[in-house]
Parts: structure tokens; sequence; C-alpha cells
């Protein structure tokens, strides 16, 4: 933020100086001209007043008068000061309209700008969790009237999952997979729902899932990834490094999660030849 009103003050001074620079410019250039005017004249009429009292046209006094007639007018025209009230004007002009933008373009932008959005962005995490609710909720009413759509207690154990809400989550995958069959992807996450509900202790359950979603896939994303926080969490980390190197091929190269996989492989790697335990990632 600190940043941000640094670079908009600066931005400001640049503006406010392409502005009031040429004013100041053209002020002083006003009066230096209309000064140098003023001053020429002031001589051609004292030039004219002595031809003319060389001619005779005009006395001794009337030369006189005429000089400081000519000399008033020049003070005069000198100082002009309705015309330095003018070229004031135009100076503060701009520089009040300068002064005045920021502010007025910060009222229009909270009134008419994207604030909305961004304050939308800002409170989607807190907003995810009535939204979630309402899907469980949704797909409760729903597997009320329809008690076998496999697909219906899959959606739902996921919505369970968001929530936290790992045993009833487990339920829902455990009501799905045996709808559906026991497919792999639903069989792992079963057991991963099962093994966050329980404490994160492994179990023989856990163990029996993941095999058999294994044996039917052996890329199973879930079952992968799971198995390799479990080992690792036991400490056999060279089988979770090898758990986790199986997960790493089945993902897309550009896939954001490869790094963090990469990662967690390489540590259970030191961890394993150090010796040392470590926390599950």
């Amino acid at each position: 933020m600190t940043s941000f009103w640094l670079c908009a003050g600066l931005l400001l001074a640049t503006a406010l100086a392409f502005i009031l620079v040429p004013q100041l410019r053209s002020r002083r250039g006003f009066h230096a001209n209309r000064t140098r005017v003023n001053v020429e004249l002031y001589r051609e009429r004292l030039r004219t007043l002595e031809v003319q009292h060389e001619a005779g046209t005009l006395g001794a006094a009337q030369l006189e008068a005429g000089r400081v007639e000519a000399a008033r007018e020049l003070l005069d025209d000198t100082q002009v000061p309705q015309s330095a009230n003018s070229a004031r004007r135009r100076v503060l002009v701009p520089l009040i309209a300068v002064l005045l933008m920021p502010p007025l373009a910060l009222t229009l932008y909270l009134q008419w700008g994207a604030l909305d959005k961004l304050t939308e962005a800002r409170q989607q995490g807190s907003a995810a969790a009535p939204n979630i609710e309402k899907v469980a909720k949704h797909l409760e009413a729903l597997l009320a009237a329809r008690p076998d759509a496999a697909e219906g207690w899959s959606l739902l154990g996921r919505a369970y999952v968001a929530q936290n809400r790992m045993a009833e989550a487990a339920q829902a995958f455990e009501r799905a997979a045996t709808i559906a069959g026991r497919p792999a992807d639903v069989l792992g996450r079963w057991a991963e729902a099962q093994y966050y509900a329980g404490g994160r202790q492994w179990t023989s359950q856990l163990q029996a899932l993941t095999d058999e979603a294994l044996a039917a896939h052996p890329q199973e994303a879930t079952s992968l990834r799971l198995l390799g926080m479990a080992r690792f969490h036991a400490g056999r980390y060279v089988e979770a490094a090898a758990s986790w190197e199986r997960l790493l091929v089945t993902l897309p190269e550009r896939d954001p999660s490869r790094a963090v996989i990469a990662n967690d492989i390489a540590q259970a790697r030191q961890l394993a030849a150090s010796g040392l335990k470590g926390r599950a990632p």
C-alpha cells in the first residue's frame, strides 16, 4: 500500500509540473513582452514630442507635460494589476484542478468503480463456507428422494470434506462406493476421509481400501498421495517417496501441485538418508 501511494504521489507531481511549468513560463514571457512593447511606445512618444517641439508646435511647458504624461502611462502599463490578477488566476485554476483530481477520482471510483469486485474477491473465503453448506443441504434433500444416486453421494462427500466434516464424508463416500461398484477414485476418497476422521491413524481398513483402489487403478491419485502421507508419518521415508514418485508421473507437466510433491519427495529422501524423523507434509 505504501508503494502505491508513493507512485500516486510521483504521478501527481509529474502531472502538476506538466501543467504549471508552462503556465509560469508563459506568465513570465507575457510580462516581459508587454514591458518591452510599453517601453518602445514610451520612447516613440518621447521622440514624437521632441520632433513637435523642434518644429515649434509644442512649447517647453507642453513638452515637459507630455513627458510626464508618457512616463505616468508607462508606469501604469508596467504595473498592470488587472493583468497580473488574471495571470494569477490562470495559474491557480489548473493548480486547484490538479489538487482536486485525486479525491474526485477516488470518489467517483468508490461510487461507480470496481470496488465491489475487489470486495467480492476478499470475501470469497468467508462466502465459500455458506455456499458449500447450501450445496450440502441441497444434496441431502436430493439424496433423501434418490438414495441410490452414487454420484450424488460422492458430491455430498466432497462437500463434507470442504466443511471438514470428515466422518460424515467417509460415510458418504462409503455409500457411493457401495452403490457404484467400488470404483478406485471413490475408494481413495473414502480412505482419505476415514484417515482424517480417525486422527490420522493408519489402520488395516485404510490399507485394505488403498490396496483395493490401487489394484483396480495403479495410478489412482488420492490413494497414492494418502499412502505416501501415511508412510511418511510412520517414518518409512523411502516408501513414502516411492508412493509420491508414482503420483508425480501421473500429473500433467503444468500441474501446480508437481512442485509441492517434488519437494515432499526430496524431503523424504533427505530424511531417509539422514535417519532423522520429519513432520508429515
